[in-house]
């Protein structure tokens, strides 16, 4: 009888696990995911086929069905990539090229018919995951909308062609080399077919992105390729640097096949059917090979990415949808260790070194001056550029992130790249907390010198490198709701506009009114007014834009 009544009770308790986790029917099985942070949580779910054998450099191919229900409570793998301690730390590194998978959070009672924001992580397109803990959505999520997590192709596997790669897909009527940005319009059209089990609406798509995620919301501005697949897009912290060519040189940048064969001839390989039967080791990028120019990265290929978002914007080629881009403080942190020399980088951009030496005069570390130089150029004065040619186009707006937790404002001249990913999300408790002590006196040049030479001698990546919050912080609490709430404001109408915040205006280039998140005014003037001005007219010279009326 005991036996019986034990059986009975286990019974029961597996029934109310199980009625706790929710199920969702997709079009390839049905899943179950979990609850977590007060959301559902549905994970590692293949978007598209894994990418392996005869697939390895061949566009994503349609997911593959299951039978039963797939436990989709925990993440899958990120996709191979170098470890970089401090970095891309618990992602289940080497990875797996079996990654094509993406993740999804809804409120733990979702309705009909929500927003849908899809998320492309940053990291150079060599490293990082969607499994990272900062981009764990919490705030997002608790504003009413849905948030996906997508992996893709990085480095090697994800952007590269070859001579023979190219004839293959002309052969096959196939997009070629683009394979990463190839595998984030695939998760878009699993979104759109997909999402309505979830709750979503498929008819009110929002992408954003960081850094090389950012940099991929501009790429899908101008791509043919996505057409029609999102409907509103925030690019954060996406620098500009030109695109290179396939097969032809641009801006002086060495063509893809260029960079390809001499891939192939490191590895030992003589063709395409020998490299794809490496291990996929082999084929994983290290993080010298990104600061010493050896990885390609994106090209203009004439099907996928047809060409530079600047002067694409600027000649009203993007999508016709509601746009949102903007920069940190110190979004140039990351560059130093591979950063031109001054001379040479005024010398590249055709600009005056007498001139950079006035509008830069109050820039008092000078460790930093190059590093501000370009961060003026890449980032700021390609924020106003996107953000300007949205006019007459959809509605488009700026923002400016100037927000370091209390405790170590002293130790950086502002806020390095990332810093504002885990106020978005809302997961201040799951990065690198700050001291309890406050750091003064720092020397900010000693630090920034002594991180640079400690990431070139270890390739551990810096620690200040990477958010650092006080979850247990108002100050921190409160910027954490307002970046939630100004973000799901947009991905739900295309204005981030929220009750109880200052008015944030659409941007143009005569106002120059960004919306300001820092400590102090919540909009911003003219930042950097004359310095960004020099730079915006080397960066329409950089892409040959003729000025326009209201340019400065």
């Amino acid at each position: 009888m005991k036996k019986l009544v034990a059986l009975l009770l286990t019974a029961i308790a597996i029934g109310v696990c199980a009625a706790e986790r929710p199920v969702v029917k997709i079009e390839t099985g049905s899943l179950q995911g979990v609850i977590e942070y007060n959301m559902q949580a549905f994970k590692n779910i293949p978007y598209a086929a894994p990418p392996v054998g005869d697939l390895r450099w061949r566009p994503p191919q349609p997911a593959l069905a299951w039978s039963g229900i797939r436990d989709a409570s925990k993440f899958g793998g990120a996709c191979p990539q170098q470890y970089i301690k401090n970095l891309n730390d618990g992602l289940g590194l080497p990875g797996s090229e079996d990654c094509l998978k993406l993740n999804v959070f809804t409120p733990s009672k979702p309705n009909k018919n929500l927003p849908v924001m899809v998320w492309f992580h940053g990291g150079g397109l060599i490293v990082d995951g969607a499994k990272d803990p900062q981009f764990t959505p919490i705030n997002l999520v608790k504003n009413g909308v849905i948030v996906i997590t997508v992996d893709y192709r990085l480095g090697s596997l994800g952007f590269f062609a070859s001579k023979e790669l190219i004839e293959e897909a002309k052969a096959k009527g196939e997009p070629v080399g683009n394979y990463g940005t190839m595998d984030q319009i695939a998760s878009l059209k699993w979104v759109k077919k997909n999402i309505e089990a979830f709750g979503g609406d498929p008819n009110n798509v929002t992408i954003f992105g960081q850094s090389a995620g950012g940099r991929s919301v501009t790429w899908l501005m101008v791509s043919d390729a996505a057409k029609g697949l999102f409907h509103k897009a925030i690019a954060q912290s996406a620098q500009q640097s030109p695109l290179r060519g396939m097969t032809e040189k641009r801006f002086g940048l060495t063509p893809e096949v260029d960079i390809g064969a001499k891939f192939m001839a490191a590895l030992g390989a003589k063709s395409l059917a020998e490299l794809r039967k490496l291990p996929v080791q082999k084929l994983v990028l290290d993080g010298n090979s990104y600061y010493a120019g050896e990885f390609g990265g994106p090209f203009v290929d004439g099907q996928i990415l047809k060409g530079d978002p600047i002067p694409l914007f600027a000649a009203g080629k993007q999508a016709k949808v509601p746009f949102m881009i903007g920069t940190n403080s110190f979004d140039s942190d990351f560059m130093l260790p591979g950063e031109p020399a001054l001379d040479v980088f005024l010398k590249n951009v055709h600009e005056d070194p007498k001139i950079i030496e006035q509008l830069y005069a109050n820039v008092k570390d000078k460790c930093i001056l190059n590093s501000f130089v370009i961060q003026d150029l890449m980032y700021r004065a390609s924020t106003k550029l996107l953000a300007n040619s949205m006019n007459g186009i959809a509605p488009g707006y700026a923002y400016y992130f100037d927000y370091l937790t209390q405790n170590i404002r002293a130790a950086l001249p502002g806020a390095p790249h990332t810093y504002e990913i885990p106020y978005v999300f809302g997961s201040l408790g799951l990065v690198t907390q700050a001291p309890k002590q406050a750091l003064t006196g720092v020397n900010q040049c000693d630090r920034i010198e002594k991180d640079i030479a400690g990431f070139k001698k270890t390739h551990v990546w810096p620690k200040d490198w990477f958010p650092i919050v006080d979850k247990n912080n108002p100050q921190d609490q409160a910027m954490s709701e307002r970046l939630s709430a100004s973000w799901a404001a947009f991905a739900k109408t295309g204005n981030p506009n929220v009750s109880g915040q200052a008015n944030w205006p659409m941007y143009n280039l005569n106002a120059d009114v960004m919306r300001n998140f820092s400590p102090g005014s919540e909009t911003i003037t003219g930042l950097f007014k004359d310095r960004v001005a020099y730079q915006t007219l080397h960066l329409r010279e950089i892409y040959a834009i003729e000025r326009v009326k209201d340019a400065f």
